[in-house]
């Protein structure tokens, strides 16, 4: 990265999650984040530093300059398709970019099936498509009316094969929301919405670390956040638990602008520091039958 001073410089791959992720993807131009990955090394070497509450309009302002490297940032983008407008990076309206205009257009609702959102929601490193409906685009941005016709194992929705319309009949365009592909569940407690949170991602399930960064405190505006995934009402209390085997960190600042924790576990997750346990009010009186199970 190149800041005021002119210098190209790597930048340290700790503090980052892939929402902070995303933000460089679209500066670059090029789709969504996948993945955010840091390489451990140690080095004696210039280099920028992210605030781990970075929260800043302009990305840029969230660095500082250092003279030790612990671990290199890695960062995958989509390229060639990306969700924007939505709760999260899994979610919102779909944009592709094709090989030979470089440029994103939306794509025209009906002209996208089941098949051709399982390979987008895969090819963001996603879960399975949960809701696929149209929405209203601005006649400035006429949406491709190409019909994808995907067969659901392909890796890139510009694999897919396709065919050429002269017309977007629907007047709408294509917008998608992936599954999470992440869960969480309270455990070791005295009632399903109480106890040790755990995270699942990656498809592993580790203990949440409860953060200790004064910059970055876990206030129970935060703690709702996970109280209500689990339809657990508020939160009512936090506390530090012990370690226990590897953790997953989680930035709070970052979920209290998403809907999905994958997008906020952090790279610097460890197995040292201490976890947390969550007391919630209790569970609501809707009894939704696709909410997340708590298990005891």
């Amino acid at each position: 990265m190149k800041r005021h001073d002119g210098n190209w410089k790597p930048v340290e791959g700790y503090h980052w999650y892939r929402k902070l992720g995303n933000r460089v993807c679209a500066e670059l131009d090029c789709g969504s984040a996948v993945s955010v990955r840091r390489r451990d090394t140690v080095l004696d070497l210039d280099n920028w530093w992210i605030r781990s509450d970075c929260d800043e309009s302009e990305l840029s302002d969230c660095f500082t300059s250092e003279t030790s490297l612990s671990s290199f940032l890695e960062l995958n983008c989509s390229d060639s398709v990306r969700l924007v407008n939505g709760s999260s990076v899994c979610s919102g309206r779909l944009k592709v970019r094709s090989n030979q205009s470089r440029s994103w257009s939306s794509v025209c609702e009906g002209h996208l099936d089941l098949h051709g959102a399982q390979v987008v929601c895969r090819e963001l490193g996603c879960g399975a498509p949960g809701l696929l409906q149209g929405v209203l685009y601005d006649e400035a941005e006429a949406p491709v009316v190409q019909t994808f016709q995907c067969e659901g194992h392909e890796s890139a929705l510009l694999d897919c094969g396709s065919l050429d319309s002269e017309t977007c009949s629907s007047g709408t365009a294509v917008d998608l929301t992936c599954t999470d592909p992440d869960d969480v569940r309270l455990v070791g407690g005295d009632s399903c919405c109480n106890g040790e949170v755990e995270i699942k991602y990656h498809g592993e399930w580790r203990y949440m670390e409860y953060g200790y960064y004064s910059s970055e405190p876990w206030t129970l505006k935060a703690a709702d956040v996970i109280c209500r995934r689990l339809d657990c009402g508020s939160a009512v209390s936090r506390r530090r638990s012990d370690p226990y085997g590897p953790l997953w960190v989680i930035s709070p600042i970052c979920l209290l602008s998403t809907s999905t924790l994958a997008d906020c576990v952090r790279t610097d997750s460890r197995s040292i520091e201490t976890t947390m346990s969550l007391t919630c009010s209790g569970k609501s009186t809707d009894d939704d039958p696709d909410s997340v199970r708590v298990l005891p």
